[in-house]
């Protein structure tokens, strides 16, 4: 009985010395260093393209001091390339597109940004499968980047011309 209260009184006591799980890092609390919180976006490749958006905005924005909310949609295909006299199909794509919208307390920045991703098409339904996987994967890094990237450049330019509109729900 002792032994279950003092491992309960420690249990208790590990938040207030700073333990973090392993595995709990920025994203943990789905705001990152830099107090850019991410929306989820539904799915598997809105999952791995939230994680590589955390990891591009762990330092922040240029002119951005304030909390903001990141929304993203996502939409995607895999589009085939007939290119055999019988139909048959011998290259694929991967086609992802996203739309954003960086919100703060005055102001909001959008914008949309796509990728594609070509891979061979294979003839086994488990390997075509596999390449899909990894050229979702490929194209939400890339695709994050060019978020990343366009919301860099309109917050450096906002310094020079306001290309930041007012919130119309905030009044």
């Amino acid at each position: 009985m002792i032994r279950l209260a003092s491992l309960l009184a420690a249990i208790a006591l590990l938040p207030a010395c700073g333990f973090q799980p392993l595995y709990a890092g920025s994203d943990f609390s789905g705001v990152n260093s830099s107090g850019i919180q991410i929306a989820e976006i539904p799915g598997r490749s809105g999952y791995m393209l939230r994680r590589e958006l955390m990891r591009e905005l762990s330092v922040g924005l240029p002119n951005l001091e304030e909390p903001a909310q990141l929304t993203i949609s996502l939409s995607e295909s895999y589009p085939r390339i007939a290119l055999f006299p019988d139909g048959g199909v011998s290259r694929s794509y991967y086609d992802g597109r996203a739309n954003y919208v960086l919100a703060t307390s005055d102001s909001t920045l959008n914008g949309s940004a796509g990728v594609q991703v070509p891979f061979a098409a294979a003839p086994s339904p488990f390997a075509d499968v596999a390449a899909q996987t990894q050229s979702a994967e490929q194209g939400m890094q890339l695709l994050a980047r060019r978020i990343v990237a366009d919301l860099r450049i309109q917050l450096q330019n906002a310094d020079d011309t306001d290309t930041r509109q007012p919130d119309p729900t905030k009044k």
